[in-house]
Parts: structure tokens; sequence; C-alpha cells
């Protein structure tokens, strides 16, 4: 059984032919979107203003919950795209898992994204969010065809961390009061692509460093190596990508499940990319 986590302003329907791929390869499949996004939207203003990253934190560890409640006796593993990555840190629930797909995850610093991309970076959390969200409680995102909108009280909080070194690590212990970074010891495949702006090959391994005790594979994908000109941070949800890449993830998802499973590497433990 997976379940399926999306990205940062994301409709779940985005993902919805990759979560078929692996319904037809014989995994139940969890695919749900965090409060606040497409149907999960409140129609009151004020409960959706104020919804954060830390509660999707806390959704993604309940839909774990409902799961494992729900099919006690099938094993559960994870998909995390982005931030569906990201927040795995914060389950306490983890021990229920067999394993973790991580696809295009990293930190979000905006000045580890590469260059031109992170002048974007920098004007979405530094000047369209303090332009907006004081006045209408949200991040209008859809109106400038960026994303779903967001939470004014998610956007605040998710700015704080891009404009931190450390992205959300540094509020360990302090905004952000239990994590389990250093606790989770599964096996971990994370996918990279080579010409993504936002994960690459300094916030990738920024993210992943925190996850000391988990058997971590990383893998880069390289555009040409695909016969593509870009990938980026979402092209890998693409069609295209189902005989080449998709297929990868169910042979990952097959392979973590058996329980003598390890990547038999401790170089990869840290990291190299």
């Amino acid at each position: 059984m997976v379940q399926f986590n999306i990205g940062t302003g994301m409709r779940k329907e985005f993902y919805g032919n990759l979560a078929r791929y692996l319904a037809e390869n014989g995994f139940i499949v969890c695919l749900w979107e965090y409060r606040g996004m497409g149907k999960s939207k409140p129609n009151d203003k004020d409960e959706f203003s104020c919804i954060t990253m830390q509660d999707w934190a806390i959704d993604m560890r309940t839909v774990l919950d409902f799961l494992e409640a729900r099919y006690p006796d099938w094993p559960k593993l994870m998909i995390g795209h982005s931030i569906g990555g990201q927040l795995l840190g914060l389950l306490p629930n983890h021990t229920i898992l067999k394993g973790m797909v991580m696809i295009t995850c990293s930190t979000g610093t905006w000045w580890h994204h590469t260059f031109p991309y992170r002048l974007k970076s920098y004007y979405f959390f530094n000047i369209l969010t303090p332009l907006t969200v004081p006045f209408v409680g949200y991040l209008p995102a859809k109106k400038f065809n960026i994303m779903e909108d967001l939470p004014g009280a998610l956007i605040m909080e998710w700015r704080e961390w891009c404009n931190s070194e450390n992205y959300l690590f540094d509020f360990l212990g302090k905004s952000i009061p239990h994590n389990t970074y250093n606790e989770i010891s599964l096996p971990i495949k994370a996918y990279w692509t080579t010409d993504d702006p936002i994960a690459n090959a300094v916030s990738v391994p920024a993210l992943l460093r925190h996850f000391l005790k988990a058997d971590i594979m990383n893998e880069a994908i390289r555009p040409t190596d695909y016969g593509v000109k870009r990938i980026g941070h979402f092209g890998l949800f693409s069609r295209k990508f189902k005989e080449r890449f998709w297929s990868k993830i169910v042979n990952d998802l097959e392979t973590m499940l058996s329980t003598n499973h390890h990547y038999n590497n401790p170089s990869l433990k840290k990291v190299n990319l």
C-alpha cells in the first residue's frame, strides 16, 4: 500500500496518471491532498488563512494512521514529491512505513536554487508574499499562474524556512517543537533531475543529510539519458516517463518490501551526488 504525498500548491489530480500506473502494477494507492488544497479547501476564508505547514505534517501523519487502521495487514510505503518528502521527519508514526521514494525532494532555501530561478524564488517569498498576504489573508498564487492559492499562515511559515540557511531545520525545537529526523531508519530512494532549479546538487543533500539513520540511495535523472530536453521539478510525473522511470519506482517499492532489503553501500549515506 502506497501513501502518495503531493507537492506544495498542487492538486492531487496532477499525479493521477502515476497513481493509476502503480495501481495497475499491484499497489493500493492513497492519493490525497493537504487541507486547503483542491477539494479540501474550506469555504471559510479565516479557516483557510490559518492553515500551516505543520498542519500539513499532521495531515500526512493522520492519513498514515488511517491506512494502518483500515488495512492493518498491508505493508505501508510512501511516495513524496517536494514537500511530500521534506516533512517525513515530522511524522511520529514513521515506524509504520517500510520505505520511502522521494521525487525531487530537497530543502527550499531560495539562494540554493540555481540561477536565474533563484530570482523568481526571491520575488515569490520576499516581494509577492509580503505585498499580498497581509491584505487578503492568503497568497493568490493561482491568479499569477504559479500554483494553487496558499493559506497566509502557511506561506509565512514557509517563507521563514526558505529565508533560512538550513531551511526548516533551523526551526527544530523552536517553532517546530517535535521531529523524528534523527530516528528514521527507513530505506529511502531519492530521485532528482539535473535540470531542476529547486531540487539540485546543493539542496538535495541539504535535506537528506538530516536522515542520519536512514538507508539512502539517491539517483540523478539526466534529461539527455531519457531523450528529452527538459524535465525540471515536475516533469517526472509526465506519462512520457511511464516505461523508463515509473517502472523504476515500481521496482523500488517492490524491493523495499523485502525483509532483507538494504542498499548496501555505506558511502550512499553520505549522500554523494
